[in-house]
């Protein structure tokens, strides 16, 4: 397996599972829906559009094992390419899209439902211990790479909630579970960044 195959594969893996949340998702009201992810805007997608997402996710799976089992390494190539420059040139903002969806716990009961906990008071204790030092946040190369795509992608006009599986996308970077980490934890300085970039 060539490594564009390997990252082809892992990325129709990941849409798959988002598919499977989305075909759970089709149950929940929109209130319930709206919190179940932290969604870009988008319109909701309806079951025919799941479905059919679904159908030719898996007719792209089956291409993409017989072309492997041939040993054709161009396909996935192929694949890798118009999915970046569909993301660069091709895709406009539309609101019509099927958004990604992690595998996260999610509560999504109505906030009525949720009882407060009943604790007995708690005694007072003495004063913390001051924290320790910080030492200044140096990030190292794979973090350092996901924040210049983060700010490039910004200043591209591409939303927030994008940005992990757009960065996944690209060649020789962390898993998105792990870009997600790195985008929460330098936000602030990412998003200064790309305030002072020229688009």
């Amino acid at each position: 397996m060539s490594a564009a195959d390997k990252r082809i594969a892992e990325l129709l893996d990941r849409w798959q599972a988002s598919l499977e949340l989305h075909a759970r998702y089709l149950e929940l009201d929109d209130a319930a829906y709206a919190r179940a992810q932290a969604w870009p805007t988008h319109q909701r997608p309806t079951r025919w559009v799941v479905e059919l997402a679904r159908t030719r996710l898996l007719d792209l799976k089956r291409q993409l094992a017989e072309r492997e089992a041939r040993g054709d390494v161009t396909f996935a190539e192929a694949l890798e390419l118009m999915g970046f420059l569909t993301t660069l040139l091709g895709s406009e903002h539309i609101e019509r899209f099927i958004p990604l969806a992690t595998k996260k716990p999610v509560d999504v009961r109505p906030a009525a439902v949720q009882q407060p906990s009943r604790r007995p008071p708690r005694k007072p204790q003495a004063p913390p211990a001051a924290p320790p030092k910080a030492t200044p946040d140096v990030p190292d190369k794979a973090t350092a790479t996901v924040i210049a795509d983060a700010v490039r992608f910004l200043t591209w006009g591409r939303e927030w909630p994008q940005l992990a599986s757009l960065i996944a996308r690209l060649a020789d970077r962390p898993a998105e579970d792990e870009i997600l980490k790195i985008l929460r934890r330098h936000r602030a300085s990412i998003e200064g960044l790309a305030r002072r970039t020229p688009g």
